[in-house]
């Protein structure tokens, strides 16, 4: 199986498109191209961000989602790719109101037990001494997408190269896409020293892997001629953009919006959200 919108796959078609197709640049075992991977990665993710921040605007329940939080101490950590809190529920679901830091009061009997505010990526209920387990509702950000050669594995485990984020947690629930041995799977835990537990499938070392962008699949084409595009803005690409390519991928965007509100009911302004961010 092969996801258009994996990190090694788009990486592979931005080389082809500058006219380095080859999968050893592709691989980071040749580094002649005019382009290092590590930049090309990086228009990837710029790339992404763009379309998600379009998306958000108009559908952000594509990325709600809802998680258990435990509180220890008054204190929880979020979810690795929460981006907004919606709502937050104590253990006999009710919700807790959020307020502003500077209302925050703190004590075993001052504050409020149903009062919480946010700091970083932590929240805190504005009670002391409260531990529970609750529920978060909240919209997700898609994570920056990564792509390279696998350090080490086994059953249920693959380690990431050094690239990757090392950082706990945050390539939770992401698919991953293992391109030498044509296999995919779901990363159900992953640590700071770039180690995943897969659901199902056998890591080994020295294998090539794509983690897949968590937009719509309906969105990957556009991800991936938006990053040609911002790849050849560069003065050492040997093709140049034009005008033309630039509206052909806002129009496609257009579509992917169009087809995309199809699944969708509520008023839409397509034209508008995408007018707001610009082409470029």
């Amino acid at each position: 199986m092969n996801y258009e919108g994996n990190c090694w796959n788009i990486l592979n078609t931005i080389r082809y498109a500058i006219n380095e197709q080859s999968t050893a640049l592709t691989n980071g075992t040749d580094t002649t191209g005019a382009f290092q991977n590590a930049y090309l990665i990086q228009q990837i993710n710029r790339a992404q961000y763009f379309i998600y921040s379009v998306l958000f605007g108009q559908f952000p329940d594509v990325f709600l989602k809802s998680a258990s939080i435990t509180f220890t101490d008054s204190v929880a950590s979020l979810p690795s790719d929460c981006f907004k809190i919606k709502e937050i529920l104590d253990s006999n679901n009710i919700p807790l109101l959020p307020i502003d830091m500077k209302e925050r009061k703190i004590g075993t009997y001052i504050g409020d037990r149903y009062a919480y505010y946010r700091y970083g990526n932590s929240v805190a209920i504005d009670q002391s001494g409260v531990s529970e387990t609750g529920t978060i509702w909240y919209y997700s950000r898609c994570r920056e997408l990564t792509c390279g050669m696998s350090s080490a594995g086994g059953a249920l485990s693959l380690t990431l190269a050094s690239t990757a984020r090392g950082i706990v947690d945050y390539y939770n629930g992401m698919t991953i896409e293992n391109i030498t041995d044509n296999w995919v799977d779901t990363i159900s835990d992953y640590t700071a020293a770039r180690v995943c537990t897969l659901a199902a499938q056998t890591g080994a070392a020295s294998k090539y892997y794509g983690l897949v962008s968590e937009l719509p699949e309906i969105f990957h084409d556009v991800l991936i001629e938006r990053a040609i595009i911002q790849v050849k803005q560069h003065p050492k690409a040997p093709f140049k953009i034009t005008k033309e390519d630039i509206e052909l991928n806002m129009e496609n965007l257009r579509f992917a919006m169009i087809s995309y509100a199809g699944t969708n009911t509520g008023d839409t302004d397509i034209d508008g959200t995408i007018n707001d961010f610009g082409e470029i």
